[in-house]
């Protein structure tokens, strides 16, 4: 995959935030995803997370994206 696209960074942003759910819990990422610099991308965000986490994506596997 092209590390330089869009499709790659928002896969990296997903897993990213991914760990910290599994880490510190959902508040940590509500308050994470509370910052206006999400606000264009919100909506994937969190469809990609929830769908993740829903097929058992922690965000621990580097690269992993089910």
């Amino acid at each position: 995959m092209d590390t330089k696209s869009e499709k790659y960074r928002h896969q990296c942003e997903v897993r990213y935030l991914l760990a910290i759910r599994h880490k510190e819990g959902l508040g940590a990422i509500r308050r994470l995803l509370s910052n206006s610099g999400f606000a264009p991308r919100l909506h994937k965000i969190q469809f990609d997370m929830a769908e993740q986490w829903r097929k058992g994506n922690r965000g621990t596997i580097k690269g992993q994206w089910l």
